[in-house]
Formats: C-alpha cells, structure tokens, sequence
C-alpha cells in the first residue's frame, strides 16, 4: 500500500534524548525528540529574521485537548516546529516537505535528525529545528 501525506509521520531528532528532556515546553528548551502525524497540519508559514524560518503547525499535538467545558476566552497554542533554513529557500523548503510526503519512495517516517553525524535531511536547506509543545493557556481579552 502507498504510504502517502495521511499515513506519513513527521520526526524531529532535535538533540539527545537524556535526563533534561521533556515532553512538553512553551519555549522548545531540552524538548529532544517529537513527532507528528502529517495529517496534523493545520498550517505553515515561513518568516526570515536574517535566516529562512519554516513554522509547521500541528493541530492535536498537545499534551492536554480541551474539554466540553472550554471556555472561548481561554485558548492553548498549537504544537509547532521551527524549522530553520537557509535565507531565501523557505518556498523550496515548504515544497520539497510537501513532496516528501506525498512520496512513496520517502517511506512512512520523515525524520529530521539533528544528531546522528553525517545524516541526511529528507528537506535540502534546513539546518536546525525547535519544537514547542505547549502546556500554558492564554486569555484572550476584549479591546472594550
């Protein structure tokens, strides 16, 4: 059977998985290794601030989902990947992640590995990634 967009899995080998690793952490710090159905997506946007900037925003990819009795005031941020590039790929960057996982011969997982020696990114440009997994809600208020 094909392995297409809906079955493929995203993986981000940050760093080494050890005692400072969590799973969860708003500002990405010793968050080591995650991963994220790609039928997840809910968006990518990319920004430059000196180098390319990638942003892969997973819906369903925090540690808590909200409740029947969730309140419109109080919202909770979507998992993310940053991924960094080099300036001026982010569109090369977003299409050959979008052929990756539309391709067979890519296999099930998508792995960006920022710690094996040698490794290969299955995306050319991209030389570092963050993820964040949020645990902290926010209160959004009325200008009135």
């Amino acid at each position: 059977m094909a392995q297409i967009f809906g079955d493929k899995l995203l993986m981000f080998h940050v760093s080494a998985v050890d005692s400072d690793s969590v799973a969860n952490a708003d500002d990405g710090t010793n968050l080591d290794l995650a991963a994220f159905p790609a039928k997840n997506i809910s968006s990518i946007a990319a920004e430059n601030n000196g180098s390319g900037l990638v942003y892969i925003y997973f819906q369903s990819g925090t540690k808590f989902e909200q409740g029947f009795g969730g309140s419109a005031t109080e919202i909770m941020e979507q998992a993310f990947v940053r991924l960094t590039c080099t300036s001026g790929k982010e569109a090369a960057v977003v299409e050959d992640l979008w052929a990756s996982m539309n391709s067979v011969s890519a296999g099930p997982v998508i792995k960006f590995d920022f710690v094996t020696s040698g490794y290969s990114q299955p995306v050319d440009n991209v030389t570092a990634a963050q993820v964040r997994r949020h645990i902290t809600t926010h209160t959004i208020a009325s200008d009135s």
